[in-house]
């Protein structure tokens, strides 16, 4: 498998198994971005159904950086590395004239067994989202932008709730004890779970039907994401996949999700069409048949920290 549309990794064969391998450039904010980086791309690796294990870094640091804040980062990737159970094997840091930092992960990771792929879902399959959406964007808000979410009458609980969701950005352990009863996975980050869904439908030539009702909503992302005036399911969702499951696994995939203590929601089904994704509002249809720009940049260009 190589570079396709709406496909989370490339994948190598060997004699014995497979290589998932994918680079990606990993949107964060300033704030815990090395803590973010890896787990984000680790992600993209475990939906294949692979754990991650080794990672490639090109990491550019703002000038402005102070020392402890350099430290701060590369102790945060530390620690992601720590939890994922990963190394890093090579790569390079500099500093540049960048506003914030800008870092390309490449992750591997290596299976013997079955390779998970995004094409994969079917028609008349159950479209499920696992995980807390829209965690990682309103997670980076509240960590950048916590003096601005206070002055907008916003309390000191909802945004310490908002910075601990960064914490929960891994998928990895819940992709691995599901994958035998999904057809396809796919990772929900730039553009949130409405472009992944459209990265599903587009790879599988099919379409995507959703009840946006049935998505649900941490209260702290509810709370901010309504203030600053971004829409959740268009915001940066690491931490979150979204899941297509034959009808004959539902209720063993949702026995193994609840046993994880993973949020999850049954929000639509696989249909006929040709990459769109269908929202129903309860007031009507929104057809999305482009992809998305994620919200976090209206954010950034609203608040000049682009």
């Amino acid at each position: 498998m190589g570079p396709v549309r709406g496909e989370d990794a490339a994948v190598i064969r060997f004699s014995d198994g497979f290589l998932v391998t994918q680079s990606m450039r990993v949107i964060t904010g300033t704030k815990r971005a090395g803590y973010l980086a890896i787990h984000v791309a680790s992600n993209s690796i475990a939906v294949r159904g692979a754990r991650p294990r080794w990672f490639l870094l090109a990491v550019f640091l703002p000038t402005w950086f102070s020392e402890a804040y350099k430290v701060e980062f590369f102790e945060d990737m530390k620690r992601a590395l720590n939890e994922v159970g990963g190394v890093v094997v090579g790569g390079f840091a500099e500093t540049a004239e960048v506003a914030k930092p800008l870092i390309a992960v490449t992750a591997m990771g290596y299976t013997k067994t079955r390779v998970i792929l995004t094409r994969d879902a079917r028609i008349g399959d159950l479209v499920y989202v696992v995980g807390k959406v829209a965690g990682e964007g309103v997670g980076v808000i509240a960590w950048d932008f916590e003096e601005k979410l206070l002055e907008e009458g916003i309390s000191k609980e909802v945004v310490n709730a908002a910075k601990e969701l960064i914490h929960e950005v891994s998928v990895v352990d819940v992709a691995l004890e599901i994958a035998d009863y999904v057809n396809t996975m796919h990772n929900a980050v730039e553009g949130g779970i409405l472009q992944a869904l459209r990265e599903v439908a587009i790879a599988s030539g099919s379409a995507v039907s959703i009840n946006k009702e049935r998505v649900q909503l941490e209260e702290p992302v509810r709370t901010i994401a309504s203030r600053v005036n971004v829409d959740p399911l268009r915001l940066l969702s690491g931490g979150c996949i979204v899941v297509t499951v034959p009808p004959s696994n539902q209720r063993e995939f949702e026995k193994v999700v609840e046993g994880l203590g993973k949020p999850f929601s049954l929000i639509g089904q696989v249909v006929e069409g040709r990459g769109e994704v269908l929202v129903n509002d309860g007031g009507g249809v929104e057809v999305i048949k482009d992809d998305l720009v994620d919200d976090i940049y209206k954010l950034w260009r609203q608040l000049g920290r682009g």
